[in-house]
C-alpha cells in the first residue's frame, strides 16, 4: 500500500518530498525487519537508525531526536590509494615512522605510519611480492618475490640497487643483517641463501630443509640464521661456517613463520598446526606451546624487549601473547580475510598487520596491556557486544568496514567507518537517548 501511495504521488506530479520520505520509511522498515535487531529490545531498535546511511532530512531529524544513540562518527571515511590485491608482508622502519608493504599487485609501497600517506612505490618485480624488510639505517629495502628474485632498493630514489637471481623457485622470505652488509633469503627451492648486499655476490647456500623454506631471519648479532619450513622443522645455522647448529622439531604441520627475540635467546615459530611455539636457542628445547588461534599461524614477531609475541592467522585475527607464560594478552579483530603478516614498531607501542583483504592496519597497544581490555567486539550475526560482559550494544550491517578498538590507522582502498559510544545511552538507560 505504501509503495502504491508513493507511486500515486509521483504520477500526479505532486511535490516529491513526501514521496521520498515515504519511500525511505518503507526501505528502513524492510531493513529493520530483515536484521537481527528486530528480535531484540527497543533501544536496539533505535540503534538500527544509526546504521541507516541515508542523508535525507527525515533521517537526520530522527537522528537528532535520538541524539544519544550510538552513532557513526565517520560514515565511509575516504579510502586511500592502496594495494589492489592482497597484502603479503608488512614491516616497520627502525625509527617507526614508516611502514613498508608488499603485495600480489607486484608493488612495494612505503607509508607514513601516522597518516597513512603513501610516500614511495617501488616497482620492478614481475610477480607477487612475498617479503620486505628495511635495513637498520632505513636507507635500503630488500624484497623477495614469486618471480624468483631478491632485490635491494634505495628508499630515497625508489631505484633498485641489486637484483639477485640464483633461486629456482619463488622467494618466500628475506632480511638484512643488522649491520646491513648481508642479505638472507629463503625459497620454495628448499634452500636458504646469503648474499653480499652491496655486490650481489652469493656468499653461502644452506641446504638441509626437505621442503619449502617459508621464513628466514638473522640473529641480532648476525652470527646465526633461523629458518622455518614446510618440512615442519625450525633450523638454526652458523652464518659464517655454513653449519647446521640446531634442528627444532615439534610442530605437527608446516612451519609458516619464525622470529628471534632481540637478545637472541628465544625463537618463536608459527605453524599450520595453529600453534605458536617458543624455543630456547642454546638448548634447542621448546619452552612454550601457545594455542588459541583457530586457523594457520602465518606470521610471528617479538616486541622490542622480547616480553611479548604478536601473531597473525588465517582466522583473521592478530593476537598478543606473554612470551614467558604463553598467556593471551589481547586479540585484535577487524581484518575481513586472512592475516598474512605482523610487525612490531621499534618502540613497542604499535603493531602493523597486512591481510588478504588488501588492507594494512596499525594497532595501538593499551598501556599497560591487560587481558580483554577491549570495551566491545563484533560477535556472530554482526552484533557489537560489550566485552567481557557480552551485552548486546547494537547491530551493524555485515558489510560495514568497521574500525575496532585499538585500530589507529587503516590503509585500504575500501574506506571504513567508526562507531562512537562515548555519549550513548545504552542498556537500561536506553530511554534517555531521546532528546525532546
Amino acid at each position: 500500500m505504501l509503495q502504491q501511495f508513493t507511486s500515486l504521488l509521483q504520477s500526479e506530479n505532486r511535490p516529491l518530498t513526501l514521496a521520498d520520505d515515504l519511500d525511505e520509511a518503507a526501505n528502513f522498515s524492510t531493513y529493520f525487519a530483515e536484521s537481527p535487531a528486530a528480535e531484540s529490545t527497543p533501544h536496539l531498535y533505535i540503534s538500527v537508525l544509526t546504521t541507516w546511511w541515508q542523508t535525507s532530512s527525515l533521517c537526520q531529524n530522527w537522528k537528532k531526536t535520538f541524539s544519544r544513540a550510538p552513532c557513526f562518527t565517520g560514515v565511509q571515511l575516504p579510502a586511500v590509494e592502496g594495494h589492489t590485491h592482497k597484502v603479503n608482508c608488512v614491516a616497520f622502519s627502525t625509527d617507526g615512522t614508516q611502514i613498508i608493504s608488499g603485495s600480489d599487485d607486484r608493488s612495494i609501497r612505503i607509508w607514513d605510519t601516522y597518516t597513512g600517506v603513501q610516500m614511495q612505490v617501488l616497482k620492478g618485480h614481475t610477480d607477487s611480492v612475498t617479503s620486505v624488510k628495511f635495513s637498520t639505517d632505513g636507507t635500503r629495502v630488500v624484497s623477495g618475490s614469486d618471480d624468483e628474485s631478491v632485490r635491494v632498493w634505495d628508499v630515497a630514489t625508489g631505484v633498485h640497487l641489486q637484483v639477485f637471481y640464483r633461486h629456482t623457485r619463488k622467494v618466500s622470505s628475506v632480511g638484512f643483517s643488522s649491520d646491513g652488509t648481508r642479505v638472507i633469503s629463503g625459497s620454495y627451492d628448499n634452500s636458504v641463501r646469503m648474499w653480499d648486499a652491496s655486490t650481489g655476490v652469493e656468499m653461502q647456500v644452506f641446504n638441509g630443509h626437505t621442503d619449502f623454506v617459508t621464513s628466514v631471519t638473522f640473529s641480532p648479532n648476525g652470527q646465526q640464521i633461523i629458518s622455518g619450513s614446510y618440512d615442519k622443522s625450525v633450523r638454526v645455522w652458523n652464518a659464517s661456517q655454513n653449519l647446521q647448529v640446531q634442528v627444532l622439531n615439534g610442530h605437527t604441520l608446516e612451519v609458516c613463520a619464525v622470529a628471534i627475540s632481540p637478545d637472541g635467546n628465544w625463537i618463536a615459530s608459527g605453524s599450520h598446526d595453529k600453534s605458536v611455539r617458543v624455543w630456547d636457542v642454546a638448548l634447542g628445547v621448546c619452552l612454550q606451546v601457545i594455542n588459541g588461534h583457530v586457523g594457520w599461524v602465518t606470521s610471528v614477531a617479538f616486541s622490542p624487549d622480547g616480553t611479548w609475541i604478536v601473531s597473525g592467522s588465517q582466522d583473521q585475527s592478530v593476537r598478543l601473547w606473554d612470551t614467558s607464560k604463553g598467556v593471551q594478552l589481547q586479540m585484535f579483530e577487524g581484518h575481513t580475510h586472512y592475516v598474512t603478516s605482523v610487525s612490531f614498531s621499534t618502540d613497542g607501542t604499535h603493531i602493523a598487520s597486512g591481510s588478504e583483504d588488501k588492507s594494512i592496519s596499525v594497532w595501538g597497544l593499551p598501556t599497560p596491556v591487560k587481558p580483554n581490555q577491549s570495551i566491545w567486539t563484533r560477535a556472530s550475526r554482526n552484533w557489537i557486544i560489550s566485552f567481557p560482559e557480552r551485552d548486546r550494544l547494537m547491530w551493524i550491517p555485515k558489510l560495514a568496514p568497521l574500525i575496532r578498538p585499538f585500530n589507529t590507522l587503516i590503509i585500504s582502498n575500501s574506506g571504513f567507518i567508526v562507531v562512537d559510544f562515548h555519549q550513548s545511552m545504552i542498556g537500561d538507560n536506553w530511554v534517555r537517548c531521546y532528546t525532546p
